[in-house]
């Protein structure tokens, strides 16, 4: 995880320039959001216990009707944590994904889960239709909608918990099929706020894995973001656009 953290702090300090005297968009930031797959079964996850995090460190608000309308796109990382129940233990096979009662994968059967957590993570494309009432982020009302594209970058699996003999756990799993997870992700995303605080949704228009490995899984998120203006300081003091 640490080699895409690097690779995104290098384009954030040459983008940070490219970005300089534009309209301000809707995407650079970062997100802090809740899910649920939407199951009502075994995979039916943790919801306050499961996590999205997106980092997104360019955007490009290309402009319809001045600094109102435009199209918005950019870059970012997204990382997912699925907490499922306690009870169950993620398998993976040659065909499929499931999740299985008990602990067939620790040596000792006695053993207590305590946290079950499926950990992926995307690079990111958005694509959003884009409306603010200001050039700048400063007291502009802003709403966008459209889809947001990804890429896996990795998967993993990990558990926590206790030995019989009292010894505690905590084993990452990574699997050459990546869990039958998709490489593609795609998700309708609507975003909604104020100034630098907004609130956004999403929904997956992908399945989570592939159609033949597991049950249709298409996760829908919310939460809260916080936007940042690559501005320069001689542009943000413009008095540009409508005040609402």
């Amino acid at each position: 995880m640490r080699k895409y953290l690097c690779l995104l702090f290098l384009a954030a300090t040459n983008f940070t320039v490219l970005s300089q005297n534009m309209y301000n968009a809707q995407w650079a930031g970062m997100d802090f959001g809740m899910m649920t797959t939407g199951r009502s079964d075994e995979w039916k996850n943790n919801i306050a216990q499961s996590s999205s995090f997106s980092l997104n460190i360019y955007e490009y608000k290309l402009p319809i009707f001045k600094q109102y309308l435009g199209l918005t796109t950019g870059l970012g990382i997204n990382f997912k944590t699925f907490t499922f129940d306690d009870k169950y233990t993620l398998l993976s096979s040659d065909t499929s994904v499931s999740l299985a009662l008990g602990n067939p994968t620790l040596l000792d059967p006695s053993a207590e889960v305590r946290s079950s957590r499926l950990n992926l993570g995307y690079f990111q494309v958005p694509l959003l239709l884009d409306f603010s009432t200001k050039k700048r982020e400063k007291k502009s009302f802003y709403l966008a909608a459209g889809i947001v594209g990804g890429i896996r970058m990795y998967a993993n699996y990990n558990m926590r918990g206790k030995n019989a003999d009292g010894d505690r756990f905590n084993n990452t799993l990574t699997d050459n099929k990546k869990f039958h997870s998709n490489l593609w992700n795609l998700e309708a995303m609507l975003r909604i706020g104020y100034g630098a605080l907004g609130v956004y949704g999403s929904y997956n228009l992908t399945n989570l894995f592939h159609s033949d490995a597991a049950p249709n899984i298409a996760p829908i998120v919310f939460g809260f973001t916080v936007n940042v203006d690559y501005a320069t300081e001689a542009s943000k003091e413009e008095k540009v656009g409508v005040d609402f």
